[in-house]
């Protein structure tokens, strides 16, 4: 099936994507995220909903460090990361984007069916121009992509594959971040 988008819907969804990134299938995804997300709250089933869905741990946290919603993060703009995916360390955002796709791999067992799974871009095969990075362990080669959106791929495969997932963010001394000099931790568990 084929749907043609028309230019004014285009513009807006254009709006909302990140340049090199997005494509107008993953701004409709988010846009369909965040209305079935609104949609729970108002049918009053926040509660019951996040508590069964977010897997928002509260973990002890030292002093100094704030914990953060998975499913809500704040911008993850000018952060550095490090932390597990299913018990496997990753030192950067597009590393724990690589580790998710290995383990993910594990489970789909193909091209097609990791990419059912994935909303990350994805090739077969080595593949460098664009920004994509080969991954030989499985042989696939993985698009890269800003901090916010290596969190939202990489959780979409923790939830699927039913693995924990724990980041230690610290936003570098930059205007822009979102909280200039802090550090976070973010964990979902199954």
């Amino acid at each position: 099936m084929q749907i043609e988008i028309p230019e004014p819907l285009l513009k807006r969804l254009q709006q909302h994507a990140t340049p090199f990134v997005d494509t107008p299938v993953s701004v409709i995804e988010r846009w369909a995220d965040f209305y079935e997300q609104q949609n729970q709250q108002t049918l009053g089933l926040k509660a019951d909903s996040k508590a069964a869905n977010s897997k928002h741990t509260p973990v002890e946290i030292p002093q100094g460090i704030s914990q953060f919603d998975p499913k809500r993060p704040p911008t993850l703009l000018h952060t550095r990361v490090r932390g597990e995916f299913a018990g496997t360390p990753f030192s950067n955002w597009n590393d724990l984007l690589r580790i998710a796709h290995i383990r993910a791999f594990k489970e789909a067992r193909s091209f097609e069916e990791l990419r059912k799974m994935t909303r990350a871009q994805i090739r077969k095969g080595p593949y460098s121009d664009e920004g994509y990075r080969f991954v030989p362990e499985v042989g696939i080669s993985i698009q890269g992509v800003d901090a916010g959106h290596a969190w939202e791929y990489a959780l979409r495969l923790a939830i699927q594959l039913k693995v924990t997932v724990n980041a230690e963010i610290e936003w570098r001394h930059n205007d822009k971040a979102a909280h200039p000099g802090e550090r976070g931790i973010m964990v979902w568990t199954p």
